[in-house]
């Protein structure tokens, strides 16, 4: 809704920009506060901006849409933007499982982009985004599931660790749960509902507005 979001929006964007500042922004929240809407919104005005966004979200009710199915469709969209990567992936070898997300993590993108990232401008590349992060391999809730999403936060810290990785942002979604943690140099940017939301928060003033409209 126009005028709402206003505040963090603004913030993640400077964040964005910020070649300086953290590569992994993390917005957190209960069920239902708009997080999804938020990277929308995100991805949105980037792109308005000339922003390459990648967008990807995870789905609770689709047990299809695994971390092998995240880096798989990121480095489709990496070879879409970037015919050198693109021609770089071609020469390789292709007998791969899509089933190791190890291998696909590291031959698919840590490897190839450490050739690209330093030959193309800061603001040219593009912006990860993740949604519902909490809603990874639709209702799995088995040992070899629990392996995959330990084996995906591995990754993501990883990601923020190695230098020519964390040149790309990261935006990521999720619910609060224990499962889920990255280390404490990332950008947080927690939304607050029910009893926590207070009357000098910018989200209460979003609810007056929506509730005025």
């Amino acid at each position: 809704m126009k005028d709402t979001w206003t505040i963090i929006l603004e913030e993640i964007k400077n964040e964005i920009k910020n070649i300086d500042g953290p590569s992994m922004i993390w917005i957190r929240g209960s069920p239902g506060v708009g997080k999804s809407t938020l990277a929308a919104s995100i991805a949105n005005q980037l792109v308005g901006q000339k922003y390459h966004v990648i967008s990807f979200r995870f789905n609770c009710t689709d047990s299809t849409i695994t971390p092998s199915a995240l880096w798989c469709a990121v480095v489709c969209d990496l070879a879409h933007l970037f015919p050198s990567l693109r021609q770089q992936l071609a020469q390789g070898d292709l007998g791969y499982s899509s089933s190791n997300i190890d291998w696909l993590f590291k031959s698919l993108i840590e490897e190839p982009l450490s050739a690209l990232v330093d030959t193309i401008p800061c603001e040219e590349l593009p912006v990860i985004v993740i949604d519902a992060l909490d809603e990874w391999g639709g209702l799995r809730h088995d040992t070899p599931g629990k392996k995959d999403l330990q084996n995906l936060l591995h990754m993501l810290k990883h990601w923020i660790q190695v230098d020519h990785l964390k040149k790309l942002k990261l935006v990521i979604t999720s619910r609060l749960e224990h499962s889920i943690a990255f280390p404490d140099s990332i950008s947080i940017h927690d939304i607050p509902s029910g009893h926590g939301v207070k009357l000098e928060d910018s989200v209460s003033n979003d609810i007056r507005i929506f509730l005025q409209s």
